[in-house]
């Protein structure tokens, strides 16, 4: 089996990539020239297992500019991420100009199409018109484990033009090299899905971050409240249950843009979706609160260890550590972070190459990005390499008893010292 995919953003190349591993052959269309001669050797994303699984299936993969190598396929996807603005807005036009190039490029070719980036309710059958083989599919991918999640789904949503369509058969047997449930309904349904999946999780966030924050103030230890509500099966062992700095990433907050649009425009009651927004801007302030507590200090140098919104990931979008960066716009600041790169002009903001030198001579260390090797710091060095003894760390990637050991103070959204 031969399977197009049209869009090599992260949506493309790691779908593309584990349809290969899966043994079909693939064929990777972008209009972006360099990017293709890049993908010919490596993945332009980063994500945990992809450059290992990009070079081991080489051999069945052709990238190219050119649309019309998808009528050489059995099934062509649309995969390209849709970009989104600071509001979480979406622009689907990209979406739109590449399922106009392919339809032309594949004229009447019944070749099944699935469009797999995510589109407003509507949107689909718009785009589709009268072609009947045009099919939905919502992704669930996570950054940091979309690997993982692309090759193993908890489940499969196919949006039909009708939901007693029945699936073209081509795209129903790339479905099962994937063994997972599939479920069937019809376009508009498969893409409010979509949003759903993700104002559930949006709530769940919201709620956690709103009662660990109580919790710090009464003096309640969330860690142990956690665990209990895990054992709840109305919550479960997966829910959001660690407190965080709101919500990152773009994926969520274009849900919860998409939903307050669509309800002003139908008038549907959306005020608890709003709040969840309302929410994330409050917790993602959290560190900057503690600055601003601590402003009379001498913060003349300071350090930051972590700048992609979590760990596993190269993406920055909508990155608490970015927020903090900009408010620390009058402080010499090191920034170190094991794959993501600062992007934007900050002039007094320097990345550097290990945390060590992030950290050397720092009168405050802030750590944004709960990255693994961040937790394997020795604190007795960190403290001889510090120039001062304050630690901001939301996440808690340290101990706190060993960070007292180490003669450090310690804020933490875990700790109910602090607001």
């Amino acid at each position: 089996m031969r399977v197009g995919f049209v869009g090599a953003s992260h949506l493309g190349q790691v779908y593309s990539a584990v349809t290969a591993a899966a043994g079909m052959e693939i064929v990777v269309v972008d209009d972006s020239s360099a990017r293709v001669d890049e993908l010919r050797r490596n993945p332009t994303v980063s994500e945990p297992e992809l450059d290992v699984l990009w070079r081991a299936t080489s051999a069945l993969r052709v990238c190219t500019t050119d649309v019309s190598e998808c009528l050489t396929c059995d099934l062509v996807f649309i995969s390209q991420d849709v970009p989104t603005d600071e509001y979480g807005r979406s622009d689907t036009s990209v979406v739109e100009r590449l399922a106009g190039q392919l339809f032309d490029a594949l004229g009447e070719s019944t070749i099944p199409v699935v469009i797999m980036s995510q589109l407003t309710p509507g949107m689909t059958r718009r785009i589709a018109e009268d072609r009947r083989h045009v099919a939905y599919q919502v992704e669930t991918l996570v950054f940091g484990k979309a690997v993982e999640r692309a090759r193993h789904p908890e489940r499969i949503i196919v949006g039909m033009c009708d939901s007693s369509m029945k699936m073209d058969a081509r795209h129903e047997a790339w479905l099962q090299a994937f063994h997972a449930p599939i479920h069937v309904m019809n376009y508009e349904s498969a893409e409010l899905t979509k949003i759903s999946i993700n104002l559930f999780l949006a709530s769940s966030v919201s709620t956690t971050n709103t009662l660990a924050e109580l919790a710090r103030v009464i003096g309640a230890d969330w860690d142990d409240i956690a665990p209990a509500l895990r054992a709840d099966q109305r919550i479960g062992p997966h829910a959001y249950l660690t407190p965080g700095l709101g919500l990152a990433g773009g994926n969520i907050e274009r849900d919860l843009a998409t939903f307050i649009y669509l309800a002003k425009q139908y008038e549907v009651q959306g005020e608890v979706i709003e709040s969840f927004r309302r929410s994330s801007q409050h917790h993602r302030d959290w560190v900057i609160r503690q600055l601003d507590e601590i402003s009379g200090q001498d913060l003349a140098q300071v350090a930051i260890l972590g700048l992609a919104y979590k760990p596993d990931t190269a993406s920055t979008k909508n990155s608490a550590a970015l927020a903090v960066l900009r408010h620390l716009r009058d402080v010499n600041v090191r920034l170190h972070d094991p794959v993501a790169k600062l992007d934007e002009q900050l002039s007094r903001v320097v990345q550097v190459a290990s945390w060590q030198e992030a950290t050397r001579g720092s009168k405050l260390l802030i750590v944004m990005t709960p990255w693994s090797e961040y937790a394997r710091i020795d604190l007795g060095e960190l403290r001889n390499l510090m120039g001062g003894n304050m630690v901001i760390d939301p996440h808690a990637v340290f101990d706190k008893q060993a960070v007292s050991a180490a003669g450090l103070q310690w804020r933490s959204l875990r700790s109910n010292s602090r607001k």
